[in-house]
């Protein structure tokens, strides 16, 4: 049975974070979780961060995401450099809306807060000053930013997390946490493959699987939500003509979906290059259960939204050639806040959890709080208790 001053159960985005910081400071670090499944028929466990590319913005609907963002991009050049592996680019962000919202509204002052530049957008025409490529239907305000805005691939974030936090010290157990329980006064975690370790400090950053295994003592009150992507393909001299296009965030709102998000075309695993989108559908799913999830993404139910998808990537780009359209499964897990859960639920147990769907522009930022809160019983400067309360069924 072997022992750590610290375990981070999630090896995604913000477990790996938190896992990078927790061995900088030293003590001993254990992060568990399981590789990507090279089978999903045959896997129980999934995350979004299975995917090539998301979109970075930096300010955010909030000040508090904002300084996570603000954060969370400054240590992006440093990861990188550190680890050689390459996730971030600075190709900018557009934001649109039909007319000026609320989060436009607070740009001005939030913007002036954290010293960050933007460009505004009052019409269609100017967006073609950022990238000819986009059409829209109707009329549109919003604004511009430039790099460090842009695009991050999480697949490689997680590897580069992951290389730095083995550079410190960590320790990596590749399987699945089924268990947390207490060991008089410590810890015990029982794994996928019957390990079982010791620890007396516990980070829980398991994402939308956080109230499933028995991980905590706890039902936290999050929703997780279905969500649907498409990837549309492109050939790869399409692909490098939109090599510096802005990823795009079009608040549209119909009867059937609302909340539009896009990424530049990006090469996936197979070879192919695919522009990504997304949005909230007016028919996304709820999960209670882990069998739920697990149906969802092995299932194709997903494939019912390829029309609405395909129609509305098509009417923003009407100049491209498409060469196929497909869809995948995701899912998102969103607070009662809005904000993230970083905070005790029992004695030296930690959550880092509810990523509202802004988990890859801010993980860094998400990962240090979580691990300094671990390590002080504190939250770091610019940060409070209120900001990240847990709240619990």
């Amino acid at each position: 049975m072997r022992e750590y001053t610290h375990i981070v159960i999630g090896k995604g985005l913000i477990g790996t974070a938190a896992a990078k910081y927790l061995a900088q400071s030293g003590d001993s670090v254990l992060i568990i979780g399981p590789d990507e499944p090279k089978d999903f028929t045959t896997s129980r466990m999934f995350a979004s961060h299975y995917d090539q590319a998301r979109v970075q913005r930096v300010i955010n609907f909030s000040p508090m995401w904002t300084r996570l963002s603000v954060e969370s991009t400054q240590a992006w050049p440093e990861l990188q450099k550190a680890t050689g592996i390459q996730f971030h680019n600075g190709a900018g962000c557009v934001y649109v809306a039909e007319e000026t919202d609320s989060y436009l509204a607070s740009v001005p002052s939030q913007a002036k807060e954290f010293g960050l530049n933007y460009t505004e957008i009052s019409s269609v025409s100017d967006v073609a000053n950022f990238s000819s490529a986009f059409h829209f239907d109707r009329p549109v305000v919003g604004i511009h930013e430039d790099s460090p805005a842009g695009t991050i691939n999480p697949r490689a974030l997680v590897l580069a997390q992951l290389a730095a936090a083995e550079q410190s010290g960590c320790h990596v157990h590749r399987h699945t946490a089924t268990s947390v329980t207490d060991n008089d006064g410590r810890w015990e975690i029982n794994t996928s493959d019957g390990s079982t370790f010791i620890a007396n400090n516990i980070i829980v950053a398991s994402g939308s699987f956080s109230n499933f295994n028995s991980l905590l003592p706890v039902t936290l009150d999050i929703l997780v939500k279905s969500e649907v992507v498409i990837l549309a393909e492109v050939s790869e001299s399409t692909a490098n003509s939109l090599a510096t296009l802005p990823s795009l965030l079009y608040e549209i709102e119909t009867p059937d979906f609302d909340g539009i998000y896009l990424t530049r075309p990006v090469q996936y695993p197979d070879g192919k290059w695919y522009l990504k989108m997304g949005m909230n559908q007016e028919n996304d799913l709820c999960f209670e259960a882990l069998d739920e999830v697990t149906s969802w993404f092995q299932g194709n139910t997903h494939e019912i939204l390829l029309p609405q998808l395909k129609s509305e990537i098509v009417k923003l780009f009407p100049d491209i050639d498409f060469l196929s359209f497909q869809t995948k499964p995701c899912v998102i897990s969103r607070t009662v806040t809005k904000n993230p859960y970083i905070g005790a639920v029992a004695d030296r147990l930690l959550v880092a959890t509810g990523c509202n769907g802004y988990s890859a522009m801010t993980s860094d930022a998400q990962g240090r709080i979580a691990a300094t809160l671990a390590l002080t019983g504190s939250y770091p400067e610019g940060y409070s208790a209120a900001d990240f309360k847990v709240f619990t069924r």
